[in-house]
């Protein structure tokens, strides 16, 4: 008796459910035509040229069809080619490069869509195949493709891949994010000129815009490193963020792989022994900024990331902390307050600020938030926020005090959803009841006590404003609330002059 390792053709459907996302999955394409250009640079240099082209592929997403289009002037491949490329878990002939484990097409294409096909001629052959694969049918068992053959010129070269079917539409930000993360999973080949990579019509360049802080002799905080971690090589550059680049956003370090980016901007990797734990948002997660080169290292399935063997991320990000020291300890100490002063942020600090604050108010969400009016009408709003309201008085308040003769209640709610406003606030003659949403985006930027603590101060102080306000006779206007709540922000600084007088003269 003996036993067999068999594996169904229904795993396809299980293709659908892989941890993709949309711009990892479209890479796999990319892979696979940049690669086929690698492999074949000495046949097919020489007809880019005559051609005046250089290494092309196009991205084409049809809304009203539903389907999906990948279109390349590489090689192209012949029947031997695609025989083994339609074949799942077959390695390529060359594993050395970006197509290594001989799934990425094929898993790509079914966690796309129901169907797909392939129209491809290789250079220097007279024939031009086409074969469709039917997801469906092939999980139930009908491995019979339909293929078909074109007499085509010897001269011509090109694959196109077309997904059908779509399991989902390509929408909105998630366009945005393909299109940022595309250029910059493949910033190397496109700064070196060697592909042009389109998305819908719109061609897709990666421009190193990076702006180095100076020293004082006017070289630039930015360095070049290399090391080893059990024989395999780590290398690339770290420096610090200049004025106008700073930012959450544009920091972190980006880990390339055979000249591919894995992981990296938009989505940085910021390795703990450098940045702390994740969601802090101080001058080293804001300023430090890099590139990693890991060559020989394992990638995952979906080369989203490093596939770390044993302790093999402990040593990589050790080693990258112990290179990075001097520029981590410099960023640090210049965010530290001169002549004792520790009441403000630092010259460093409101730098940093403002850089963000740029980044975000010229980014085409927060355009687009503020021209597209969406608000719904006021008694829509007053009944929503009474709900909120009515939510968080079923718990007891987090903080329950007396101002003057009104008590007022704060609630810092978890009961709601990340759509929910960031605070909303009932006044009545004799209390004012404040809740605080927990589950806003916003809530997560916040830094420690300090920053909840002035968080639940402006919303507070939002909430006292705007009863103030509410009690004129006169019509109320935004200047109005904004004055009131003016007040109230300058009776911190007055509150602590007096104590400290206080303390001064008990010293005396």
């Amino acid at each position: 008796m003996s036993l067999t390792f068999i594996i169904e053709n229904n795993v396809v459907l299980s293709y659908r459910r892989l941890s993709y996302t949309h711009w990892h999955a479209l890479a796999e394409f990319v892979d696979n035509s940049t690669q086929a250009y690698f492999n074949s640079r000495d046949e097919l240099d020489p007809r880019l040229k005559e051609e005046g082209e250089r290494l092309e592929v196009r991205i084409t997403y049809d809304r009203n069809t539903a389907s999906l289009r990948i279109a390349d002037n590489s090689i192209g491949m012949s029947y031997e080619e695609l025989d083994r490329a339609l074949k799942i878990g077959k390695p390529p002939p060359n594993t050395s490069g970006r197509s290594q484990y001989g799934m990425g097409m094929k898993t790509a294409a079914c966690w796309f869509g129901e169907g797909w096909e392939i129209v491809t001629k290789r250079l220097g052959e007279n024939v031009e195949h086409s074969v469709f694969i039917d997801v469906s049918k092939v999980a139930s068992g009908n491995n019979a493709l339909e293929y078909t053959t074109k007499p085509k010129q010897e001269n011509a070269h090109y694959t196109y891949i077309t997904v059908k079917k779509l399991h989902s539409k390509i929408l909105g930000r998630t366009i945005w994010k393909i299109k940022d993360f595309l250029r910059s999973i493949y910033r190397v080949d496109l700064r070196e000129g060697r592909l042009r990579l389109w998305f819908q019509d719109e061609e897709l360049v990666w421009q190193d815009e990076t702006i180095f802080l100076q020293k004082p002799d006017g070289t630039l905080y930015k360095r070049d490193f290399k090391f080893q971690v059990y024989g395999k090589d780590a290398h690339g550059w770290f420096g610090i963020l200049g004025k106008g680049r700073t930012g959450r956003a544009n920091a972190g370090f980006s880990i390339l792989r055979r000249k591919r980016m894995v992981r990296g901007h938009p989505a940085a990797w910021r390795p703990e022994d450098i940045y702390g734990p994740g969601g802090r948002n101080d001058l080293i997660n804001q300023r430090l900024v890099g590139e990693i080169h890991l060559d020989q290292f394992s990638v995952s399935h979906t080369k989203d990331d490093i596939q770390w063997e044993n302790d093999e991320e402990e040593k990589v990000e050790a080693a990258l902390a112990q290179e990075c020291a001097d520029f981590t300890t410099f960023i640090k100490a210049s965010g530290k307050r001169q002549g004792g002063d520790t009441r403000g942020p630092t010259a460093v600090e409101v730098q940093t600020a403002t850089d963000e604050l740029r980044q975000e108010m010229e980014s085409k969400e927060f355009v687009d938030s503020i021209t597209i009016d969406d608000a719904p009408p006021p008694e829509i709003v007053a009944a929503a926020n009474a709900q909120i309201v009515a939510k968080a008085s079923e718990h007891e308040p987090d903080l329950t005090l007396r101002v003057g003769d009104r008590q007022c209640k704060i609630f810092i709610s978890d009961d709601h959803s990340v759509n929910d406003p960031y605070y909303v606030h009932e006044i009545t003659k004799e209390s004012t009841v404040v809740v605080v949403n927990k589950n806003h985006p916003h809530w997560t930027e916040l830094q420690g006590s300090e920053g909840v603590f002035n968080y639940l101060r402006h919303c507070v102080y939002d909430a006292i404003a705007e009863w103030k306000a509410s009690l004129r006779t006169s019509p109320i206007r935004p200047e109005t609330v904004r004055t009131y709540k003016d007040k109230l922000l300058q009776l911190p600084a007055e509150i602590e002059d007096i104590y400290s007088k206080d303390a001064n003269q008990e010293l005396e």
